[in-house]
């Protein structure tokens, strides 16, 4: 949806420009425009604000920074997008005062909770957000520009490094020699900010992401030396590249890294990972070995319909753990031919199990499976259990069957229930109500 928004901003973009041009040509004086454009930027009257910001958007003039970015929450959509426009043509001076409001947005929504942000009205940045990612994008599409907005992912403030990083991210390749410093950088929030650039940035970022690993294997590492290569793995797995591919399977080697490289394979979504994904179920069937379980579930998240049948029979694994993720992944497939077998393990004695077999079945959303989590809801009482309920709660919700809202209304009814459940539990018989078939 973001992307969406942003490709369509970029188009209007250009449009933007295009009449800036032409309607600089309304003023003799190119000098005079800012100065007589500044003073009308908080008419109450919507069209002298509009030619107030085109005329700002064809001279960007850094004294109306802080007006513009105030525009962003302007009730005319039309009028926010060209603010943005004219914001993101000043470069640098735009970014302080646009990223205050949107600072201000989040500590009004953190301190009034039951009365969040609403979205603006109209088609285009509904929300001041949207708006700043789409600047600090465009301001980031230059080298300095991009050192700039990079600088912004050690600040103190999570709202500012999240639109950062997005925007760094929607820039792309362009901006991976500004962001490959910050790997070693000795906060971890930074380091895993900038590996989601790199992330972003597709094949381009392989090769520094693999010599990042290397010369990390050969150094004396700290805990978060261990994170950081790790989440250089899940970053591999986001370039959605077969040629990230021997790097993962070169992973697969090193115990600290084995767990993120099978998860990371799953999220390649490649021909190349299907195919080897593929390829290791067959050899552990044939060997008679259970898989690594995070392989089982990343072949789930795979979406690969050729795994059912090994699916199936990891189900009846002695392993646990392996049952625990041949459930989760047939959850993921949304598999209904699995329903029965999922039904008996919400009765399993291991936690892990029981709790994904009730996932799997609000994954699948079959009515069958209802008198099953009903069942589930019984083990409340001990307290080690309570993930198994706060799953099948949830599975009942997924199912969306108002019939099941009886069953829900009784079981808050029981004495001494934990604030958890029991808050979860009337959200469900409320959505229920509402929406249940």
């Amino acid at each position: 949806m973001q992307r969406r928004w942003l490709v369509i901003g970029g188009a209007l973009l250009l449009v933007g420009f295009g009449l800036g041009w032409l309607v600089r040509g309304a003023w003799t004086d190119s000098k005079a425009t800012p100065r007589w454009a500044l003073a009308k930027l908080r008419s109450a009257d919507p069209v002298q604000r509009s030619e107030a910001t085109w005329a700002l958007a064809a001279h960007p003039f850094p004294e109306a920074a802080d007006q513009l970015a105030q525009l962003l929450l302007d009730k005319e959509d039309h009028i926010r997008l060209v603010a943005a426009v004219a914001l993101s043509r000043m470069g640098e001076p735009a970014i302080a005062p646009v990223l205050q409001v949107v600072r201000n947005i989040a500590e009004q929504s953190a301190r009034n909770p039951q009365q969040p942000f609403h979205f603006l009205p109209g088609q285009f940045f509904r929300q001041p957000r949207e708006a700043a990612v789409f600047i600090l994008t465009h301001i980031a599409r230059s080298s300095d520009g991009a050192k700039t907005v990079a600088k912004l992912l050690e600040s103190d403030n999570p709202t500012e490094v999240g639109v950062a990083q997005e925007a760094l991210r929607n820039v792309g390749a362009a901006a991976l020699p500004t962001v490959l410093p910050y790997l070693n950088s000795d906060r971890r929030e930074v380091r895993f900010a900038a590996l989601s650039v790199i992330g972003a940035c597709g094949e381009a970022g392989i090769d520094p992401l693999r010599k990042f690993l290397l010369e990390g294997k050969r150094e004396s590492q700290t805990l978060l030396d261990q994170e950081t290569r790790q989440m250089a793995i899940y970053a591999l797995g986001s370039t959605r590249s077969d040629k990230a591919l021997p790097v993962l399977k070169e992973a697969l080697k090193d115990p600290q890294l084995q767990t993120a490289a099978w998860q990371a394979i799953g999220n390649l979504r490649t021909d190349g990972a299907k195919k080897f994904l593929l390829e290791q179920a067959k050899q552990f069937i044939k060997e008679k070995r259970d898989p690594p379980p995070t392989m089982v579930t990343a072949m789930g998240a795979m979406q690969l319909p050729e795994i059912k049948p090994y699916l199936f029979r990891w189900l009846q694994s002695s392993n646990q753990r392996v049952q625990e993720a041949a459930a989760l992944a047939l959850g993921m497939l949304r598999e209904r031919e699995a329903v029965p077998q999922l039904m008996a393990l919400v009765l399993s004695k291991d936690v892990g199990v029981a709790a994904a077999a009730a996932s799997a079945l609000g994954s699948i959303a079959d009515e069958r499976a209802l008198p099953a989590l009903y069942k589930a809801l019984e083990r409340v009482e001990k307290p080690a259990e309570f993930q198994i309920v706060i799953s099948a709660l949830g599975a009942i919700q997924s199912i969306n069957e108002r019939a099941a809202l009886p069953a829900v209304e009784a079981f808050l009814k029981k004495p001494n229930l934990p604030s958890v459940i029991s808050e979860q539990a009337k959200s469900v018989a409320e959505y229920l109500r509402q929406y249940g078939r």
